[in-house]
């Protein structure tokens, strides 16, 4: 036993000492990134909310509202719509694939939502996401600012590390005797500093290790498609299901400025009204379809519930669907994988847990840093 704790500690010590840094950045913007969709409604409350009066405009005429409002050459390639109380946003996005620069923000062409009264057909803004700070947020969680193929390695291969890390905490925590384990379950608030600092990274490092296994698995679904495939693997779906579909244009088939008008009344007329969000993708590539992912209020299990639906982007009918109950599993989990990440799952209850887990684990590498610098400072004394 000794010996395996020998070894936990130094993987723990020194895999820490590598990974601090990016798991406290990570875990910050973490915290931030749980209650991101509240708090920008909370700061941009006069462009986001809407009064309802009557029923909204042609689809057409809020799309060529928004485009107006854009600069010549950025064209929109999405619609979100929610609840009545919920404006319009329509958003134009493409990337900069000719940028050589290592720098999230040169890989971004353009990025910028245009939120519209539907119901006026008034354009309340224009946000250039490009800057936006809760945006900057999710991209360094993801990827520190940096372009995803390097910055998603980085952070992926410290969660890496922070998973090992766990492991050999866990191992490192277990006391040699039974009547120890009280001492190890509880922090001595009027300890000395030294004694603590030592409680905090030993006690909170321990009650947190369930919900950051959690994080650890749902986040590296980011970072590595070997590890995506695997989970979709384990969970019985032999590859990544293909979410594209071509649509076959008929003879004759002329296209209808009502097609996304049409789309849209058929998502809300097939939903009846129980959805909480509509992503409405128009196509960008010939042959493509017009795309709507919908999230129900109720999926009538514990996976959040997603459906895609496919519409002939001339005629705005519908032509192919892939409903969430007929679903694979690993395409159910692939769907609430972020929702499980950052505590959306189930609510409010669960948001709050993710958010006090991600701020405990902020903690560890400092007051790791603490032990490690107290015991070597003891050792040259």
């Amino acid at each position: 036993m000794n010996t395996l704790k020998k070894a936990a500690a130094f993987l723990h010590l020194w895999l820490g000492l590598i990974s601090g840094i990016i798991i406290t950045i990570v875990s910050i913007t973490g915290c931030i990134f749980v209650f991101e969709e509240e708090l920008f409604n909370f700061f941009h409350q006069d462009i986001v909310y809407v009064k309802a009066a009557g029923k909204p405009l042609p689809l057409y005429v809020l799309e060529e509202n928004a485009q107006k409002a854009l600069p010549k050459g950025e064209e929109i390639n999405l619609l979100q719509v929610k609840s009545d109380a919920y404006a319009y946003m329509f958003s134009a996005n493409r990337a900069n694939k000719k940028s050589k620069s290592i720098f999230f923000l040169d890989q971004v062409a353009y990025n910028k939502d245009v939120y519209i009264d539907q119901f006026t057909g008034k354009v309340k803004s224009v946000i250039n996401r490009k800057y936006e700070f809760f945006r900057l947020v999710r991209m360094t969680h993801q990827f520190l600012l940096l372009k995803k193929q390097v910055g998603s390695l980085i952070v992926g291969s410290s969660v890496l590390m922070f998973l090992i890390i766990i492991i050999t905490g866990f191992v490192i925590w277990l006391p040699k005797k039974l009547k120890n384990l009280k001492q190890r379950l509880t922090v001595k608030w009027n300890a000395k500093f030294k004694r603590l600092n030592w409680d905090l990274h030993s006690t909170f490092g321990f009650y947190v290790i369930p919900f950051a296994l959690i994080l650890v698995v749902t986040g590296l679904v980011w970072s590595f498609k070997w590890w995506e495939l695997g989970v979709y693997k384990s969970l019985g779906t032999a590859k990544k299901p293909n979410l594209t579909r071509e649509y076959i244009q008929l003879p004759g088939e002329i296209k209808t400025k009502e097609a996304s008008n049409i789309a849209l009344n058929t998502i809300k007329k097939l939903n009846q009204g129980n959805f909480e969000i509509i992503l409405l993708n128009y196509p960008e590539e010939e042959k493509a379809s017009m795309m709507a992912t919908v999230q129900i209020i109720k999926s009538g299990d514990a996976w959040r519930g997603l459906s895609y639906l496919y519409f002939n982007p001339n005629t705005g009918m519908l032509f192919d669907k892939m409903l969430h109950e007929d679903k694979s599993l690993g395409m159910k989990w692939r769907n609430s994988n972020l929702d499980i990440h950052d505590g959306g799952i189930y609510g409010w209850p669960t948001k709050i847990l993710a958010f006090l887990a991600a701020l405990i684990i902020a903690t560890l590498p400092t007051t790791g840093f603490l032990i490690w610098l107290g015991k070597k400072k003891k050792k040259k004394r």
